[in-house]
């Protein structure tokens, strides 16, 4: 992988306050430029407006669509400058350390993480070359949380309804011995959560026994929308079995989903929800090149998407896929209704515009169309590494 070239969000604040000090900064570099968040702390990451957007061109400059194995080709420590670009700028701090610690409050050596990964199409004969959490983002998250001082060992990256592929596991160990990879169902525990239809949802108890949830999802457009940061909860049951999701009138009435991401024993782990959208797949069964190069440069998204909020972390991510679906041949799905009914399910989320992402000139270093919100319901932060 190339390690060379890359200006880490530690570098820049070190330098910025070098330049500051020898009366070398621009006036133009203001404080929220460098860390932009200025949406109020809320201790309930649900309550938080904020969602970050970060951008690099190169962190998979080498890649064709299907080539098997196609991870190999990410920049992990690219893909961990973004990450920890994400985090400063969603909690306002200076280290990605202090990072962590706000948005995980108490996190130790002893804490325990679960990570909910995307692994729906490692189901495919064609697994290594399906779209699916890769094993880069994993690595570049797992070694992000070290400097908070997790322990590989506490860190579990699961997915109930798949198997983890071998491939994809060796390649994590490689970089991370110990991470827990857990795929296929799991022991239940007494949480559960009745659906509006079809068997209850059984959380396991491996969640159960961690300190903090996290979403680690995908940009996939499913007929209902996009597969984002709540829908990736559906992966999260016992038996691994969504027969809930898929039963009339199916989950894109988005009951289901209002029920999961509400759920107390989710809700008080989730701590955060990280769109991996390095790639984008215009189905759920595809690794597809989207060609839009106003928003996603040579078709190649190159982003990842943060908030604490899974509400607008899911609006912001579908407003990019109908952005791209608008603009190229992909199935743009019947309706959002998904969105619609969570939005009406907490009141910090009922004034937040459904379908509100406006394309914009795209700042410095950004892709030429950009999305804008109005601030008072989404803080959008986009920011180039």
């Amino acid at each position: 992988m190339n390690r060379t070239g890359i200006f880490s969000r530690r570098k820049f604040v070190g330098t910025s306050a070098q330049a500051a000090a020898a009366g070398l900064l621009a006036q133009s570099l203001l404080p929220s430029e460098i860390l932009a968040s200025v949406s109020p702390w809320e201790p309930d990451g649900y309550n938080h407006k904020a969602v970050a957007r970060i951008y690099d061109p190169t962190v998979a400059s080498e890649y064709t669509f299907g080539t098997p194995y196609y991870w190999r080709k990410f920049d992990a420590d690219r893909l961990g400058a973004m990450l920890e670009l994400g985090i400063l700028q969603l909690t306002g701090t200076n280290k990605p350390q202090r990072a962590w610690e706000k948005i995980l409050p108490g996190v130790s050596g002893k804490s325990k993480i679960v990570v909910k990964a995307n692994l729906n199409n490692t189901a495919r004969e064609w697994k290594a070359e399906a779209l699916n959490t890769s094993p880069a983002m994993m690595v570049a998250l797992t070694k992000s949380l070290n400097k908070a001082g997790v322990r590989n060992e506490n860190i579990t990256f699961l997915d109930c309804s798949r198997h983890i592929p071998d491939e994809m596991k060796n390649d994590v160990w490689a970089e991370c011995p110990g991470v827990q990879m857990v795929g296929g169902p799991q022991t239940g525990s007494a949480a559960t959560q009745e659906m509006p239809y079809g068997p209850a949802y059984v959380i396991p108890q491996l969640v159960l026994d961690s300190d903090f949830l996290i979403s680690l999802h995908l940009m996939k457009k499913h007929d209902g929308g996009q597969t984002g940061a709540m829908k990736n909860f559906f992966g999260m049951n016992t038996s691994g079995k969504v027969t809930f999701a898929h039963s009339t009138p199916g989950w894109m009435n988005g009951h289901q989903l209002r029920s999961l991401i509400t759920n107390p024993e989710i809700r008080k782990r989730l701590k955060l929800c990280i769109n991996e959208a390095i790639l984008a797949a215009n189905s759920p069964d595809s690794l597809d090149a989207w060609g839009v190069g106003e928003l996603f440069p040579d078709g190649r998204p190159s982003s990842l998407i943060l908030s604490r909020n899974p509400f607008l972390q899911d609006v912001v991510g579908w407003d990019f896929v109908k952005a791209e679906c608008a603009r190229y041949p992909c199935r743009v799905g019947p309706s959002i209704n998904w969105l619609k009914n969570c939005a009406g399910y907490l009141p910090t989320w009922s004034e937040a515009a459904i379908e509100s992402g406006v394309l914009v000139d795209g700042a410095p270093g950004m892709p030429a169309k950009d999305m804008h919100y109005d601030p008072a319901l989404v803080e959008y932060i986009s920011r180039c590494v």
